[in-house]
């Protein structure tokens, strides 16, 4: 009787020959991926990997230094354009509010 193969997908094969292969490098062979590396593994010169919030940091920091910041004087400029430009919307807004309660009074009146 003759026997039969059995077809396995090209990724399956790689993943039982790393296993495979690690299996035979280590005394201890795992038995699942995800287990963690036994302590003397992780002290062979490896950095440990900043998480989450610590990476979050050094981006932000390494943004801001590409910023290229307004001068004083520039800001104190813009500053004054920003609240010129609000009190110029304020008062049109005020003067429509005003006229339109006034056509308001005048229909109802």
């Amino acid at each position: 009787m003759a026997e039969k193969s059995v077809k396995t997908h090209p990724v399956e094969k790689s993943k039982t020959a790393v296993v495979a292969s690690k299996a035979q490098a280590s005394a201890k062979p795992r038995r699942f991926f995800n287990l963690p590396t036994p302590a003397k593994e992780k002290d062979k010169g490896q950095i440990r990997q900043p998480n989450r919030l610590q990476k979050w940091y050094r981006e932000t920091v390494g943004e801001l230094r590409k910023v290229s910041w307004p001068t004083p004087q520039e800001a104190w400029k813009l500053t004054k354009v920003v609240l010129l430009v609000m009190a110029a919307t304020a008062l049109f807004l005020g003067a429509l509010d005003w006229l339109f309660s006034e056509l308001i009074t005048l229909l109802v009146a």
